[in-house]
């Protein structure tokens, strides 16, 4: 069963205009309540009323870029001071990926291209052949190709060989 309630919506201003049906389960809820069948333990227009007001925050890029790009991200801290103010954030760190399987290379850190150049080699790497490179599976597949094409070489010498002392008898 679906229990629905009746919320005041606001318009930009603040003005209440008309009422907006909710469903119970389109309602975010409060998290020191285990379950969502209790309906009656959270103030359902607190949240709504906290968001709307939060949305309509206008506030000022603090740098020269004052285009919402992949370069400028930004989110919204209030200061000790109570005041409201973006802060910018950096860009996530992509880590370096296998050549061969395309998979992340595991113990090699994520990180901006500027913090490579500055980290230490150890850090970047992995002790072992093509060890910031390739993933270890794709340095088994490697070795064994490798040591399957030298068994196969050898094979086709000695099969060649057999066949040089049976032409060479008659």
């Amino acid at each position: 069963m679906e229990a629905w309630i009746l919320a005041p919506s606001r318009n930009i201003i603040g003005t209440e205009t008309s009422h907006t049906d909710f469903r119970q389960s389109d309602l975010v809820v409060n998290r020191r309540f285990k379950t969502s069948n209790d309906f009656l333990a959270f103030n359902p227009f607190h949240c709504l009323f906290n968001t709307v007001a939060m949305a309509g925050v206008r506030l000022q890029y603090r740098r020269r870029n004052p285009y919402n790009t992949s370069s400028n991200n930004v989110r919204v801290i209030k200061t000790p001071g109570g005041k409201l103010r973006l802060l910018h954030i950096k860009k996530r760190g992509t880590a370096p990926k296998c050549g061969d399987c395309g998979i992340k290379l595991p113990g090699v850190p994520a990180l901006r291209p500027r913090e490579y150049a500055t980290t230490s080699r150890p850090k970047k790497t992995v002790q072992r052949a093509y060890g910031g490179s390739r993933c270890a599976n794709c340095v088994r597949d490697r070795i064994v190709r490798a040591f399957l094409i030298e068994e196969q070489k050898i094979v086709k010498k000695v099969l060649k060989e057999t066949q040089e002392k049976k032409t060479g008898k008659k």
